[in-house]
């Protein structure tokens, strides 16, 4: 690969992506000229059911988590009461922006289905019959008003051999669900399948975002810059990954890192350009 790529990655989890960072990171992106790729999360992403049956406890640890900045810090506990009360959907409320996005160049990508909480916290004990279903009802009305997409990422990076095989049958050419390495072929039952595994390269611990992570720990910026360069004058494929409602927020930082890819001599790549490469055997994985 002779060549510098950059891919940024955002998850549309939650309404205050749309409504908060969306148009900050487009106007930054048109500044620049660049794509960016946007996995939209079409359902809601709060339930009331599920945060009184459980999810109470797994936010008071998230509001002590030191390495990673939690929603309500995010967008402020009135916000987070309502969007929880209501359960609002993110994608199917945002549609014109999103075609917006689309009409600028970027990439939308299909992300979960139609609960992100119950993804994210009951994964493992979702029958593969119902998720097949409940993201095949999403994709459809995803297509419906935005085309067919080439990408799918799970909520909270939670995916597994089903995943594998619904990202095959659905006709998916990639997922983003994989931190670290380079893209590969994605496997499932012992056998490489037709999709590539386009994973996160730069990331926090755990699946925090990295710029989160600083963020959270307080990081001084010209540390943060410092470091990120370091990684940009060692890599030759860097995958970064955000939320709108937080990097999106934070746009003179993602400004910093736009400039420096820039200065660095990388192109500015969707995922579907990364995917449509792999294919074509035109990326280089050594």
């Amino acid at each position: 690969m002779a060549e510098k790529l950059f891919s940024f990655r955002w998850d549309i989890d939650h309404r205050a992506c749309m409504t908060d960072g969306i148009p900050k990171v487009q106007s930054l992106c048109r500044e620049f000229g660049v794509p960016n790729t946007f996995f939209v999360n079409m359902g809601r992403s709060t339930n009331l059911k599920e945060w009184l049956g459980g999810g109470l406890k797994g936010t008071k640890a998230k509001l002590t988590d030191m390495e990673a900045i939690n929603l309500i810090e995010k967008i402020g506990w009135p916000r987070f009461i309502l969007e929880t009360i209501m359960s609002r959907p993110v994608g199917r409320s945002f549609v014109s922006s999103l075609q917006s996005l689309q009409a600028d160049g970027h990439e939308l990508g299909l992300h979960g289905g139609s609960d992100h909480v119950v993804w994210s916290r009951k994964f493992a004990q979702l029958p593969e019959e119902f998720i097949v279903e409940d993201v095949s009802k999403t994709l459809e009305f995803f297509e419906s008003v935005f085309g067919r997409p080439t990408g799918f990422t799970s909520p909270g990076f939670k995916s597994d051999e089903r995943i594998m095989r619904l990202v095959q049958d659905l006709g998916f050419e990639y997922h983003g669900d994989a931190i670290g390495g380079m893209p590969h072929r994605s496997e499932a039952d012992g056998h490489k399948l037709d999709h590539w595994t386009i994973p996160v390269t730069v990331c926090g611990p755990r699946t925090i975002p990295y710029l989160e992570w600083h963020g959270a720990k307080k990081t001084p910026i010209e540390d943060v810059m410092d470091d990120f360069q370091g990684i940009l004058d060692e890599e030759r494929l860097v995958v970064l990954y955000g939320h709108p409602c937080y990097e999106g927020v934070e746009i003179e930082t993602l400004r910093r890192i736009f400039e420096a890819v820039e200065n660095s001599g990388f192109d500015f790549v969707t995922h579907a350009d990364l995917a449509k490469r792999l294919a074509n055997n035109q990326l280089s994985l050594n």
